[in-house]
């Protein structure tokens, strides 16, 4: 089994350091089916437990550049690396004889606490992103800095570099990493733990914790080295430094751009072979269809209403497939050569657990049905009389883009495509009398008439057909709003960034700024 291992910072986090909901629902999708993953991060658990709280992880964590390993399942720490006696000694010499200010983390009183001097100037920027940080421990002065048991310290922007180099030696018993920080101003970063610590030791206990045969790890910076040299396989996320995309096995996607994610499910799910349909609307089978779902219903009224549209559009798309077929767990409506048929009419969200399932087994097009054109009739139960009509033409996306949204996690995968039938239907509401008083238990219809169009999502490049004309080179979604007025700006510009049509470069004042990445 495999054991995929992310960075967190700069690789599985956005540049805002941030977990994205996208990459959380991918990642739990993977791991409820199986998936070993786990992330080897500087963070202390305390800032990375908070950010990646989203996650359901089974398997044990790396923290601080492997001083510690912890279980999430059972809370404990299986390793644990602490600073002896000796290395204490060298590391207060190195400090105060340089005239450091550096940041010791150490568990005092059973708690992880963070020791710093209070004001100094090369530790504001960093600190301004941890004022919630309840590790936080100000001192006066560098004696307090050494109080507890001393497991990590982070130099940054060091006044002497070379005379830390002399000290911090594998030969004492140290482990270091120097890098540019990811987030600015850019900091150089001097990192100091046990020689028993570090990355490439951490991930390998990692694996072996997990009885995986197989390591693959992410990363992004001059850090992410080590555990690069000692796995099976390496990847860098294409914001990294060049020196970590010489060294990996492949680059792949951005942070912004759901690199790690994206890259486990390519692994993961084998892509099936699917013939894409044709996109020409074939009137005389749909009419015939509508026939046959008609015949299949009760002709008594009041029972032809949504199932009567699901079983006019199984008859169409799923003509030459078996009808309810059983896959894994879960019952399709329709499965043949062409892979598996979901005809889906409202809230996607019911349908992650199938596709978590069926995505695996084969190719999986879901069918949305879209009522664009509807003719209402009010009609006199008694006479059979047509009181009235009106009909009313939907040219909002919005209920589309808000199902397209409910299937986030899934809408990259090779093995689905979503398919759009735009509807013409009729919609019966009878009356006992000409007074049109609504009472309890009366009588409806719906059903179909016609399939006016479709739309077939089966890779980005179809999802740009949403973009409209006119937009500047970089836009706001208050600008795209301008031009889409019916339909919810935001709900497209998330499924069109979800599917990496458009991205985030920037900001104009308070609002994102976004720019076309692929085109129609």
């Amino acid at each position: 089994m495999t054991l995929y291992v992310s960075d967190l910072d700069g690789t599985l986090l956005d540049s805002s350091g941030k977990l994205r909901p996208r990459t959380a629902d991918m990642l739990n999708r993977f791991i409820e089916s199986g998936t070993l993953f786990s992330y080897c991060t500087a963070r202390g658990l305390a800032t990375a437990g908070e950010i990646t709280s989203a996650l359901h992880l089974t398997a044990p964590i790396s923290l601080m550049n492997g001083v510690f390993i912890y279980d999430p399942v059972t809370k404990t720490f299986p390793v644990k690396n602490i600073f002896g006696e000796q290395q204490r000694e060298l590391l207060r010499r190195a400090i105060t004889e340089n005239g450091e200010t550096p940041m010791i983390f150490s568990i005092i009183d059973g708690k992880e606490r963070m020791s710093y001097i209070e004001g100094a100037e090369n530790l504001k920027a960093h600190l301004s992103r941890r004022k919630g940080d309840k590790r936080r421990r100000p001192v006066s002065g560098h004696v307090s800095l050494f109080d507890g048991e001393i497991f990590y310290a982070a130099f940054i922007d060091p006044k002497n570099k070379a005379a830390l180099d002399e000290v911090f030696m594998a030969e004492n018993g140290f482990r270091t990493a120097c890098y540019t920080d990811t987030y600015p101003p850019y900091q150089q970063w001097y990192e100091v733990f046990p020689a028993s610590a570090g990355k490439a030791n951490s991930v390998l206990k990692l694996k072996q914790l997990t009885g995986a045969d197989e390591l693959v790890c992410f990363g992004d910076n001059a850090n992410d080295l080590p555990m690069f040299e000692v796995s099976d396989r390496c990847y860098a996320v294409g914001n990294a430094i060049p020196e970590l995309k010489a060294r990996a096995t492949g680059v792949i996607g951005t942070n912004d751009l759901f690199g790690v994610p994206e890259q486990i499910e390519r692994e993961i799910f084998p892509v099936y072979g699917y013939e894409p349909p044709l996109r020409e609307i074939d009137a005389e089978r749909f009419s015939i269809s509508v026939q046959k779902a008609m015949s299949r219903e009760k002709t008594t009224i009041g029972t032809l209403n949504e199932k009567a549209i699901h079983n006019a559009l199984k008859c169409y798309y799923c003509n030459e497939a078996d009808h309810e077929a059983k896959i894994g767990g879960f019952w399709a409506d329709g499965a043949g050569e062409n892979g598996i048929f979901e005809i889906q009419s409202a809230n996607f969200t019911y349908l992650a657990k199938k596709l978590s399932q069926m995505l695996r087994l084969s190719h999986v097009t879901v069918v949305y049905p879209f009522e664009k054109t509807t003719h209402s009739y009010a009609i006199n139960e008694q006479t059979g009389e047509v009181m009235s009509q009106t009909t009313r033409t939907v040219s909002s996306l919005s209920k589309l883009f808000l199902e397209l949204y409910r299937l986030k996690a899934f809408l990259t995968n090779s093995n689905l495509s979503v398919r759009v039938a735009f509807l013409e239907t009729d919609r019966k509401t009878y009356y006992k009398d000409s007074r049109k008083r609504r009472y309890r238990g009366m009588k409806k219809e719906k059903c179909p008439k016609r399939l006016l169009s479709e739309i077939l999502l089966d890779s980005p490049e179809d999802y740009a057909q949403f973009v409209p004309e006119g937009l500047p080179e970089q836009f706001t979604r208050e600008q795209l709003q301008k031009l889409v007025p019916t339909t919810d700006a935001g709900l497209m510009l998330s499924v069109l960034e979800f599917t990496h049509v458009v991205e985030r470069v920037g900001k104009s004042g308070r609002s994102n700024l976004y720019q076309i990445r692929i085109k129609k």
